[in-house]
């Protein structure tokens, strides 16, 4: 969880307070827009920037993970899941070094042929940007809401339980036996509604975004990282103790899944929207790259181990988040909710602070000064509300998390590095290797965008529908193999690949 400002700095030197250089002017030619962690001018060291990043891609992505193995399958979803980390961490260098050379640049951008493209790539990349730290801001209020309805009616259900074997005991340690009272014990835990979790966080959340100077925050951010660390921690050591029965697990998955598996596996790599800011903070910026190399390194491993141990744990019954599978007789199980939503929580500030920064500060210039802190507060207040009425309309957390991952994130951390990197380099010519491996970068994201997009809107609108296309895919898939191999069998005798559709099926 990085605690970032906003870095549009005035080349003449001056800052907000110099409105007057700022209208001299042009805002499309001004550089880039970035964010630097904190306002230290001193630069972070190797291991600073090794820390966030992991930090930065340790989130409630992570948590989906085994819901996104569930949707490929033990083998497939694995796999794909390294692929796509070594996909999005080459995108990731991509950025980098295409940042260079546009801020090289920068000093000739009158006479840079490329300049009205990387104005344009620009607004558009500050839209998707909004979007996906928005949408994850909708996916906290869920995860918030589901972890504790069920801290809330698990400690209920503890005490029922406790109620009714006292009542039992009471029966058999009295002569005559009372009467049995079960009206003055509910029945079952007292379920709230969702939507009810969700609109008792809505102020705490409107209160924590007021919050505009994240440096107050550090306490709260240490301390989230701390919760959500030892979390995690428990979170391993409970998935070890048993992985069941492996053969009642599918290799692989129906192919309409699979759109499922990208929007939730892109979803959990949230941290490229820390890259940039940690590469202009760096005291020696070359070694960013090792870092990076490293930092990510771990950070798929962790990702691949959760995700096919949690599946292995729970099988097909792992939900949009592993938290919620945990049960409810455990007081450390019941803890990790608690201390990994108190992590969310604090994390809704942060992530909120970019969409802030880029949406807030244009429509204050076009008020007066008197006018603009409240309207910044109405205006925090409002897109907290926004956030909330998206998490209302689709209060399922699997959902939400793999309609933000196809629509946003994978627009960011596909689509868009390999077109920049075209754009950037479009004045010299382009190697066909770079061509090639950019262009098809490009198209699986796009791919995995429209189909991700639509499976899932198919599900919130319909369900029905898209199951049955998963279930036409499968037979279809069925009748493919068995026909392949009963023309097998015809033709080399007692030659046979069982395996085959036992993977598929």
């Amino acid at each position: 969880m990085e605690v970032m400002t906003p870095l549009i700095e005035n080349p003449g030197g001056g800052g907000q307070e110099e409105e007057n250089s700022e209208e001299d002017q042009d805002p499309e030619l001004l550089p880039v827009r970035h964010y630097e962690l904190g306002n230290s001018h001193q630069g972070i060291t190797f291991t600073q920037a090794l820390i966030h990043l992991l930090k930065g891609n340790i989130g409630t992505g992570l948590l989906g993970l085994p819901l996104a193995v569930r949707n490929a399958g033990v083998i497939v979803g694995p796999l794909c899941l390294v692929l796509m980390g070594v996909v999005c961490v080459h995108c990731m260098h991509i950025l980098v070094h295409c940042t260079i050379q546009i801020l090289k640049s920068c000093f000739n951008m009158f006479i840079c042929p490329c300049h009205v493209l990387l104005s344009c790539s620009r607004h558009l990349v500050n839209f998707f940007l909004v979007l996906t730290q928005l949408g994850f801001c909708s996916a906290y209020f869920v995860f918030l809401a589901e972890n504790i309805k069920q801290v809330v009616e698990g400690y209920q259900g503890v005490n029922i339980t406790l109620a009714d074997e006292s009542l039992s005991f009471a029966n058999t340690s009295m002569v005559p036996a009372p009467v049995p009272l079960p009206t003055m014990v509910p029945s079952e835990p007292w379920a709230l509604d969702l939507r009810l979790y969700m609109l008792f966080f809505l102020p705490f959340l409107i209160l924590l975004v007021f919050m505009k100077d994240l440096k107050n925050m550090a306490v709260l951010s240490l301390l989230a990282n701390v919760c959500m660390a030892v979390s995690v921690i428990i979170i391993f050591q409970y998935i070890t103790t048993d992985f069941g029965d492996l053969q009642r697990l599918p290799l692989t998955s129906p192919l309409g899944k699979f759109p499922f598996f990208f929007g939730t596996a892109i979803f959990a790599f949230e941290g490229i929207g820390v890259v940039l800011p940690l590469e202009n903070q760096m005291k020696e910026p070359k070694r960013f790259p090792t870092a990076l190399n490293i930092g990510m390194g771990i950070t798929i491993v962790l990702y691949v181990v959760l995700a096919t141990l949690g599946y292995l744990h729970f099988g097909d019954d792992i939900k949009g988040s592993i938290t919620l599978n945990l049960p409810h007789n455990a007081w450390t199980n019941q803890m990790v909710k608690i201390l990994y939503s108190f992590g969310v929580f604090v994390s809704f500030a942060i992530q909120f602070f970019v969409p802030a920064e880029i949406m807030i500060p244009p429509v204050q210039a076009r008020l007066r000064k008197s006018w603009r802190a409240p309207c910044e507060m109405i205006l925090r207040g409002l897109l907290v509300c926004l956030t909330f009425s998206f998490a209302v309309l689709i209060p399922r957390l699997d959902l939400v998390i793999s309609l933000v991952g196809a629509v946003s994130s994978s627009a960011l951390a596909l689509v868009f590095p390999p077109l920049v990197e075209l754009i950037t380099f479009s004045d010299r010519p382009l190697k066909p290797a770079m061509l090639v491996k950019d262009l098809v970068i490009a198209v699986v994201g796009f791919i995995g965008f429209l189909a991700g997009t639509y499976v899932t809107l198919a599900e919130i609108v319909s369900p029905e529908v898209i199951r049955e296309a998963a279930q036409n895919l499968t037979v279809a898939a069925d009748t493919t193999v068995a026909g392949a191999l009963g023309m097998s069998e015809e033709l080399g005798g007692n030659w046979t690949t069982p395996t085959a559709a036992v993977t598929l099926g």
